[in-house]
């Protein structure tokens, strides 16, 4: 949220205060019952969508390095087993197939890496009844494609992260409209209704809507005073 709507909710949120503390007031009075259910549907909501636009992505992008670097080491050992096969069986096609080495996956693009470790793990397992001898097991493989799978559920997760923030201000902006509209079309022109039983509650009410710059009150409160300027002497 901007420093504006930080401002706004915390007046929503005071005005709702005076509200609730006065419920029997009010409750008999259908149209600003009803006005008081639209504000307080859009106080949730805008409470919601701020922790939505406020999702950090750092923590995805860590675990998704860290799942990379463990499907590379995973794939990377079996690729080298399979190439010594190839070698061995004078292979040279599948030689070339499995010639990776740790940082050819893990500095790859995320689509690429994901492919290799894909190919390798399938031209492994053809090859399964082969590569016993050379280290390859199928509990190797199985291995393998779980670090494969894991990583490709994380891929997407930052960008989707950044556009679900960019959805969720864009929804924010509209719920403090709509709260707005609450309180400016229906609540405050009700709110006269109830000044001859209940002056107190208005005031406290028509208080509360007033919006305080909390930027400016954390501001330094005891700035020095200018000094005068020196008088100008007589001639």
């Amino acid at each position: 949220m901007t420093t504006k709507q930080q401002n706004k909710l915390a007046m929503y949120l005071a005005v709702k205060a005076v509200l609730d503390a006065n419920n029997a007031v009010w409750q008999t009075l259908q149209a600003f019952a009803d006005g008081y259910t639209g504000f307080n549907t859009q106080i949730g909501l805008i409470q919601t969508l701020a922790q939505g636009q406020n999702m950090d992505t750092s923590g995805i992008a860590q675990d998704k390095k860290a799942s990379k670097f463990a499907m590379a080491q995973a794939a990377v050992g079996i690729a080298s087993a399979v190439r010594a096969f190839a070698i061995k069986t004078k292979n040279n096609t599948l030689a070339g197939e499995v010639d990776f080495n740790q940082s050819d996956i893990t500095s790859a693009r995320d689509e690429d890496a994901l492919a290799n470790c894909q190919n390798i793990h399938d031209l492994a397992n053809t090859n399964i009844a082969s590569l016993g001898i050379f280290g390859v097991t199928a509990a190797r493989l199985t291995t393998l494609q779980t670090a494969i799978t894991a990583f490709s559920g994380l891929m997407g997760k930052p960008r989707q992260t950044i556009a679900t923030g960019k959805t969720a201000t864009q929804q924010l902006s509209d719920a403090f409209d709509a709260a707005d509209l609450a309180l400016d079309e229906e609540l405050d022109n009700l709110i006269g209704q109830f000044t001859p039983a209940n002056a107190k509650f208005v005031g406290d009410y028509q208080n509360a809507r007033t919006i305080v710059d909390t930027a400016a009150s954390h501001a330094s409160p005891n700035q020095p005073a200018p000094a005068p300027a020196p008088a100008a002497s007589k001639p």
